[in-house]
C-alpha cells in the first residue's frame, strides 16, 4: 500500500470506512429521487475516470458505494482519487442545498 492510501485511509473524509480491502460509503439521502441522481452522478464520476465501483441503491434511499482496484484486489491510489471525487460532489451539493435554503451570507 503506497503512503497516500495510508494517510488517505488514516483521514477518511465523513461517511467512508475501510472494509476490508475496500473503500465503502454509505450515503443517505433525503428521498428515493435524490439517492437515484447521486447513484447516477456517482456513475458519471466512475465513468470519467474509467473506474468502476460498485453501487447499491438499497432501502429506498440508501446509496451504497464500495471500491477497490480490482485487478489488484485491494485499495489503490485510483480509490482515493474517486472517493475524494465523489466526497467533493457530495460537499458541492450540501453547500447547494444550504445556499437554495439560507440565501448566500
Amino acid at each position: 500500500m503506497s503512503i497516500s492510501v495510508i494517510l488517505y485511509i488514516m483521514n477518511l473524509p465523513n461517511g467512508w470506512s475501510k472494509q476490508e480491502d475496500k473503500l465503502v460509503l454509505v450515503l443517505k439521502c433525503p428521498d428515493f429521487m435524490r439517492a437515484l441522481a447521486m447513484l447516477n452522478s456517482f456513475a458519471d464520476i466512475s465513468e470519467s475516470m474509467n473506474h468502476h465501483p460498485d453501487l447499491a441503491l438499497r432501502n429506498y434511499n440508501e446509496v451504497v458505494v464500495s471500491t477497490t482496484t480490482h485487478s489488484v484486489g485491494k485499495i489503490t491510489d485510483k480509490d482515493i482519487k474517486l472517493a475524494q471525487e465523489i466526497t467533493d460532489l457530495i460537499e458541492y451539493q450540501d453547500e447547494k442545498i444550504l445556499i437554495e435554503g439560507k440565501g448566500r451570507e
